[in-house]
């Protein structure tokens, strides 16, 4: 059995804290509109529209900086069963 869990995420002017995650299973990230700059481990990807990331959601990540806004991505987390 798996966990598959869907994020419509949607990050705008208001949005003043960037929190850094970390979480069994792995993640698919698709970027749909605006830019950010999205940390993984001591990596760090800028995401346009159309960029995704696949990867261990065990790393510390998150978005970093918002640069074209409002930034709209699709995160898919799954997880393994228990």
């Amino acid at each position: 059995e798996v966990g598959v869990e869907p994020f419509l995420i949607t990050l705008d002017k208001d949005a003043d804290a960037f929190p850094i995650f970390q979480h069994d299973g792995v993640e698919f990230l698709y970027m749909l509109e605006g830019e950010v700059a999205y940390a993984h481990g001591d990596q760090t990807y800028v995401m346009t529209p159309g960029d995704s990331l696949f990867f261990d959601a065990n790393i510390a990540h998150g978005p970093l900086e918002l640069r074209k806004l409002p930034a709209v991505y699709l995160s898919i987390i799954v997880t393994p069963g228990k």
